[in-house]
């Protein structure tokens, strides 16, 4: 009896193994649209700022300051995230010099964009949803009638679907994805790209039942 599981061992493996590889080839297609679903984009227009949403550094200032040097907007605003614990606490002992909005501000300026054309806006967000009204906010104070909104491929659903809540009545948001490039094609397979892709459709789905104020 031994003999012959040890004979079917290998068959019942590869056979395990085939069909895997079957479910893979078969959902590829599938999971090919479920990733590049999330990925929607505006038309540029000309506008009267930049927002460069926090994070992706520095992908998304990089994409800003390309679109700012074509002529399309004259500012770029920032904004400021939250910090982490370990994050403030390499800052406070000087082992990291800069926080994230203070990066973004010297990778923009990096890319040639003067001082006087950043707008960094002062308060902390936790989320996106904060981090929009915020930016809503600032634009409705200086009059802007539209704006465009650069952030990760993967991320511009969320937001467009985001800033049509909160900015609804204006301004206009035109949402772009950073020239960067997200595996759309494959993200199953890489760890990191699955993560974000899980966790773009867990925000679809707190934002779209309003309970995102429950995940912090």
């Amino acid at each position: 009896m031994m003999r012959r599981a040890l004979r079917i061992l290998p068959v019942v493996a590869v056979a395990l193994a085939a069909l895997v590889f079957a479910l893979i080839v078969g959902h590829a297609p599938v999971l090919r649209a479920v990733g590049g679903w999330l990925k929607v984009e505006g038309e540029l227009q000309h506008a009267d700022a930049i927002v460069v949403l926090a994070g992706g550094t520095p992908r998304r200032e990089a994409t800003a300051a390309a679109v700012w040097k074509e002529g399309w907007a004259p500012q770029i605003i920032i904004s400021k995230a939250y910090e982490r614990p370990d994050v403030r606490e390499m800052i406070a002992l000087g082992v990291r010099k800069l926080d994230q909005q203070s990066e973004a501000r010297k990778v923009l300026e990096a890319y040639g964009v003067p001082a006087d054309r950043i707008t960094a806006i002062p308060d902390v967000s936790r989320t996106t949803e904060p981090e929009l009204a915020m930016v809503r906010d600032l634009a409705r104070k200086h009059g802007y009638q539209r704006l465009i909104l650069v952030t990760s491929p993967h991320h511009t659903r969320r937001v467009r679907l985001i800033w049509g809540r909160e900015a609804e009545g204006g301004p206009e948001g035109i949402v772009i994805a950073a020239r960067e490039r997200f595996p759309f094609d494959d993200w199953w397979r890489r760890r990191r790209a699955a993560e974000s892709v899980l966790h773009e459709y867990l925000g679809l789905l707190v934002v779209s039942l309003g309970i995102s104020h429950l995940f912090r």
